[in-house]
């Protein structure tokens, strides 16, 4: 179905320019960066993702338009999407209007017509909040009893929330390897910060354009606390997003180091998220060969079997004892 009028308006207010993720609008020194045009298209992709959200009516006239994408970008998009919806559900003057909860979980809990990309929606979550003030984060989310219990999601969206952040402003984030004193999440802050710098240092993938060694030397700018998860985040993107040929997977395997298990997570995590979506492409097999040691369906198999045998609380204490369990299988 067709946008209405009413989601032009929101489209011409709120969408961000396609132009607002070109790198060099966004100051990314990447003019040979091995995966710049890829990269760059993956964010475009969010955008238009976003855009669809914004403006289309219903569910099913958005997934229409979502799945006539491009495959291997398609997460992005639905990402882009899922923040959308959000926003809408702050900007409604009907408070028990619910489009994300409706998209992802339908009348259950896991079989909305968006929930086989609950893994990327739950990141463009955390990318509404990161455009939102702290006052209103708890109406762009769904409601406790609507979130589903697997370990990872409330995870997920302060990785949202971190990329974001380092994304667009990364002269502040991974230049000036900002963290805040405080977050507006009901967990401690160490944990809370753990959990945003997996997304800072997805991000750093992107503000690298895939350069490896560039991307290494700013992670050591980093305190020695705040690498591992850095290294994890990056594990992610490269595995996800990937853009890059083999030998520049094989050389941030080599420059790991201590680092490896890390790099392992990340990529579990990325290829269980485009295994659930039907996503797997052959960059994302080469890379979980390379990080993992078997192929997607196998690295996706271990996110799966560690979360069956978690508590279903959904606490980011649970989400870290995921990460970290994950992380054994490769130590």
């Amino acid at each position: 179905m067709a946008a209405t009028m009413a989601g032009s308006i929101r489209k011409l207010l709120t969408a961000p320019d396609l132009g607002s993720t070109s790198f060099e609008t966004l100051g990314y020194d990447t003019g040979h960066a091995p995966a710049r045009t890829r990269l760059e298209t993956s964010a475009r992709q969010f955008i238009i993702g976003y855009e669809f959200g914004i403006e289309q009516r219903d569910h099913a006239g958005l997934v229409a338009r979502l799945e006539s994408l491009q495959r291997e970008y398609r997460g992005f998009a639905y990402e882009g999407a899922v923040m959308a919806l959000s926003m809408r559900d702050v900007m409604s003057p009907l408070p028990g209007r619910r489009r994300t909860e409706s998209f992802l979980n339908g009348p259950g809990y896991d079989d909305g017509p968006g929930s086989r990309h609950i893994f990327m929606a739950y990141i463009g979550l955390g990318f509404a909040l990161a455009r939102l003030p702290g006052a209103m984060w708890k109406r762009a989310l769904p409601r406790q009893s609507k979130l589903p219990d697997h370990p990872s999601l409330r995870g997920l969206i302060l990785d949202g929330y971190g990329f974001h952040m380092a994304f667009f402003h990364h002269g502040k984030w991974v230049d000036g390897q900002y963290a805040p004193a405080r977050y507006r999440w009901p967990a401690p802050h160490t944990i809370t910060q753990r959990v945003v710098d997996q997304g800072v240092g997805r991000a750093m993938w992107f503000v690298y354009g895939g350069d490896v060694e560039r991307l290494l030397e700013a992670v050591e700018r980093f305190g020695p606390e705040r690498r591992p998860d850095l290294m994890s985040g990056a594990g992610l993107a490269a595995a996800y997003a990937g853009g890059v040929e083999p030998d520049s997977l094989d050389l941030l395997w080599t420059k790991a180091g201590r680092y490896r298990p890390e790099l392992a997570q990340g990529a579990v995590f990325a290829l269980r998220a485009r295994d659930v979506s039907n996503l797997i492409t052959p960059e994302n097999e080469a890379a979980a060969r390379q990080f993992c040691g078997c192929g997607a369906a196998e690295a996706s198999q271990i996110a799966e079997d560690v979360a069956q045998k978690l508590p279903r609380d959904g606490s980011l204490a649970t989400y870290e004892e995921f990460r970290r369990r994950v992380r054994l299988r490769f130590q």
